[in-house]
């Protein structure tokens, strides 16, 4: 996927969870524990999430565990990342941990305002990108998958939000 298109699908996954959301009724949108998310803990975990990869896509190329990817590198696909992803999910039994783990708060629509400013944020930074090159050849350190470019962490982000959605929707258990 190029830039725009990572951007288009970003902005039509955002629109599947805020839909999700706005038909969740209060008291569904915040029932559940530390131990069986609740959607707020869902949405609040992908807010988490894409504010820490807006931050360091915001920041200076040798900062933040910046590296760099020969040129011509081939990158993972979607389908690859997801799973893998899954994969260690099962075998590793890998949840959440440190800026990651959920503490949501206040009424769902704030919650989803919020949501989709975290999305805006990161979309913000990723048309920072002058050229696909280096979406390609910057990378940065995943939590679970290690080393990815940035091409990667964002069709990882897209899954996320999807991974994510089955949770909000009960769909089955994460």
């Amino acid at each position: 996927m190029s830039r725009d298109e990572l951007r288009q699908a970003l902005a039509a996954r955002t629109e599947e969870v805020a839909a999700v959301v706005e038909a969740l009724e209060t008291e569904a949108f915040s029932r559940g524990s530390a131990e069986q998310w609740s959607p707020a803990h869902h949405l609040d975990h992908l807010t988490r999430s894409h504010k820490v990869l807006a931050m360091a896509l915001s920041m200076p190329r040798d900062r933040f565990g910046w590296g760099t990817r020969p040129v011509g590198t081939p990158g993972q696909a979607y389908d690859a990342l997801r799973n893998e992803y899954l994969r260690r999910l099962r075998e590793q039994g890998v949840k959440a941990t440190g800026r990651f783990v959920p503490e949501p708060h206040g009424a769902p629509h704030e919650q989803l305002d919020q949501y989709r400013q975290s999305v805006d944020l990161l979309t913000h930074h990723l048309m920072a990108y002058v050229n696909e090159a280096e979406l390609d050849t910057a990378t940065l350190p995943h939590p679970v998958l290690g080393e990815l470019s940035v091409r990667e962490l964002l069709l990882f982000t897209l899954y996320h939000n999807e991974h994510h959605l089955r949770g909000l929707t009960a769909q089955e258990p994460l």
